[in-house]
């Protein structure tokens, strides 16, 4: 006689499923440590298994192999990348020069926070553009990046009444790839003070790129008031 699937069963379903993510988790942030100290080619199984103190069959259960590990790293860049953005559009105030001067810098804090979890997102991306089938790590990692910046820019615009001469989506991409290079130049030299005065000069760069909205009335009541 055939055994109907209960509640019960469907609760310890539910719980191995939520055992196994929070597994994931873990050996997520155990990878990421071992990325951030060795590299990410340093970033086997077995080496993740020493680092997580957990048999090699376990992180063998959780991840088919090392490419789907380095993806759900990369996943968890993401995710701080997205944060990144979030945190920048809380920046917006003041002149639209004071909005992406600050934007831009707190973006730069969140990113420059970990020189070495900063050297793993490029890692990443190398380790995703060399190996088949993972390009779309690469191309996610910038997705999100551009989403972000996107928003800040519109949020930027729209609060200190703006609007943008060029697409968003161009100035964004410029944005990223500037800070992109400035991250870079400071992981060579180190140089924190100049870091930021390459932001700033990119941020005076954007405004040149906005004009104050018109808030003038319709012309029919335009005229109306006028001749009031």
């Amino acid at each position: 006689m055939t055994r109907t699937r209960g509640a019960d069963d469907d609760a310890r379903m539910a719980s191995r499923r939520m055992d196994k993510l929070e597994r994931r988790e873990q050996l997520v942030d155990a990878a990421l440590r071992v990325a951030e100290n060795e590299g990410i080619p340093a970033m086997s199984i077995r080496r993740v298994a020493e680092a997580a103190d957990v048999s090699l069959g376990l992180v063998h259960y959780c991840f088919h192999d090392k490419d789907d590990l380095v993806s759900a790293v990369a996943a968890r860049t993401v995710e701080e990348l997205e944060r990144a953005g979030i945190d920048a559009l809380a920046q917006v105030g003041g002149t639209l020069l004071d909005a992406l001067r600050s934007g831009v810098r707190g973006m730069w804090a969140a990113f420059s926070s970990s020189r070495q979890r900063q050297l793993v997102t490029y890692e990443i991306t190398t380790h995703s553009l060399r190996t088949e089938g993972m390009r779309r790590v690469a191309v996610d990692q910038y997705k999100v990046g551009q989403m972000a910046v996107e928003q800040f820019l519109t949020q930027a615009a729209d609060a200190t009444g703006h609007r943008w001469t060029r697409p968003v989506e161009h100035l964004a991409g410029m944005t990223l790839a500037v800070i992109d290079g400035v991250c870079l130049r400071w992981l060579v030299d180190g140089d924190q003070d100049g870091a930021l005065g390459r932001l700033d000069g990119l941020a005076e760069t954007l405004v040149r790129d906005a004009e104050p909205v018109d808030v003038r009335l319709p012309a029919d009541d335009q005229a109306r008031v006028e001749a009031s």
